[in-house]
């Protein structure tokens, strides 16, 4: 759909881990207007699961990264 109707932006979404690499949480941050591609990113996050283990130093903690998508047609 949005191919289709040419729309085109970025989404930070704001992900939180365990120092194990598991998802604890994840929300949008800055939109981009569009709610489908909100919803793509969003699912992207989930298609990463498995995420890489973090360096040890991470050990026990949950840390949070901000992930910026753009979406950009071609």
């Amino acid at each position: 759909i949005a191919q289709r109707r040419a729309w085109q932006g970025e989404v930070v979404l704001q992900v939180k881990l365990t120092g194990q690499g598991k998802l604890v949480s994840k929300i949008l941050r800055k939109s981009s207007g569009f709610r489908i591609l909100e919803q793509e990113g969003l699912a992207m996050i989930d298609r990463a699961i498995p995420f890489p283990t973090p360096p040890r130093i991470l050990g026990d903690r949950v840390f949070t990264i901000l992930v910026p998508i753009k979406f950009t047609l071609l």
